[in-house]
């Protein structure tokens, strides 16, 4: 079930004192209203009682969904700790073991959603966002992050579909749609499941475009 704490919070503007609802943990099978709250980022909101201004306290977060069986903490300065206790952790107790990924931004965690709701790999999407960036045929700046956002579907031949990425350049959203044929990602999830360079060495870990090169491309 998901977990709340109460701390006392003060008001930047006005600096009236209340209360502050912290999720520390969402259980989005047991409450499926938090998935969208967490997605668009009400759930790290405040609003002070007083003056009636909104902020958003970002905090660590664990993001459960127990339908699609995986696990996301959401750790804006701590990643690198929450995985070498979860790792710890797993490993005295392997029955615990289930999908674990940790992300740092409140983009990163909406896009872990989207890839384990889909069903996809993280890792092999992960590679095809870096070789598309790259491929100067794209026009992608190097510099903008890409995000995967949902599987778009071509009638009912599932092997013509298309994996639907946007660009997020200055934290900002773009509006214009990149698309990855199913055919692509399938052979980019070939690679990562046949290729040792891709596999994990622990039971969580932050996979992002860095984890791609520093444990992948760089061996």
């Amino acid at each position: 079930m998901s977990k709340i704490s109460i701390k006392p919070f003060t008001c930047p503007t006005c600096g009236n004192k209340g209360d502050l609802k912290m999720y520390d943990s969402v259980n989005v099978s047991l409450d499926p209203t938090l998935r969208e709250k967490v997605l668009s980022g009400e759930i790290f909101d405040w609003s002070c009682p007083q003056c009636g201004n909104t902020f958003s306290i970002r905090h660590d977060l664990l993001y459960h969904d127990m339908d699609k069986d995986f696990q996301i903490y959401y750790s804006p300065n701590n990643c690198s700790g929450i995985n070498k206790m979860i790792n710890d952790m797993l490993t005295k107790y392997p029955g615990m073991r289930k999908l674990c990924r940790t992300v740092d931004s409140l983009n990163a965690l909406r896009e872990k959603i989207y890839i384990f709701e889909e069903g996809l790999n993280d890792i092999a999407i992960e590679l095809a966002k870096l070789v598309m960036k790259f491929d100067k045929n794209n026009n992608i700046p190097e510099t903008c992050e890409l995000r995967f956002e949902q599987v778009l579907p071509y009638g009912k031949v599932p092997s013509r579909s298309n994996l639907v990425f946007r660009q997020i350049i200055d934290g900002s959203l773009q509006k214009e749609l990149i698309l990855l044929d199913k055919y692509n990602y399938d052979n980019y999830l070939n690679e990562v499941s046949t290729n040792d360079n891709y596999k994990m060495n622990h039971y969580c870990d932050t996979i992002d475009e860095k984890w791609i090169i520093e444990n992948c491309l760089n061996r």
